[in-house]
């Protein structure tokens, strides 16, 4: 699978241009699993209540198949002190937002993992997969940096 080059500076990710002036690319998913990640998915009544605050990707009203968006809702956990629960419920996210590769057949494994950090209050997704008739890949995203509670989880 083709796709965009991006360059990470220090968790700020940006496109690459060629030396021809064209947008780069090379064969990896990092493009799909930015998007997927932190993207915003549109929560439900459920979870936000007032609409206008529901947020949600304008790209998802694009989409010809119903109930079918892109993105993730780690989103909501912004503002959230991070407890045990809060842990287990961005891993499910995490997985929730990219199984996607795997339903479309993109890859032939694909799996979460939360890594919490009592030290410093941190959470980093990490995500493994399976390319199909090659090798496992796996990259790591921090989620969370000293916004635990007291060091207990």
């Amino acid at each position: 699978m083709s796709d965009l080059k991006i360059i990470n500076n220090q968790g700020i990710y940006d496109i690459s241009i060629a030396a021809n002036g064209d947008l780069a690319t090379d064969d990896s998913f990092d493009t799909a699993l930015l998007m997927s990640l932190f993207v915003d998915r549109r929560a439900d009544s459920s979870e936000v209540p007032v609409p206008e605050l529901r947020r949600g990707w304008w790209g998802n009203l694009l989409n010809d198949i119903p109930d079918d968006e892109n993105g993730s809702k780690l989103w909501l956990f912004d503002q959230a002190r991070l407890t045990q629960n809060d842990v287990n419920k961005l891993d499910d996210e995490g997985n929730n937002a990219v199984q996607w590769l795997r339903d479309d057949n993109l890859v032939e494994n694909i799996k979460t993992s939360i890594n919490y950090d009592n030290n410093n209050g941190s959470a980093t997704l990490t995500i493994t997969y399976d390319i199909k008739n090659s090798a496992t890949e796996s990259r790591a995203y921090e989620l969370w940096k000293n916004t635990g509670t007291n060091g207990t989880l």
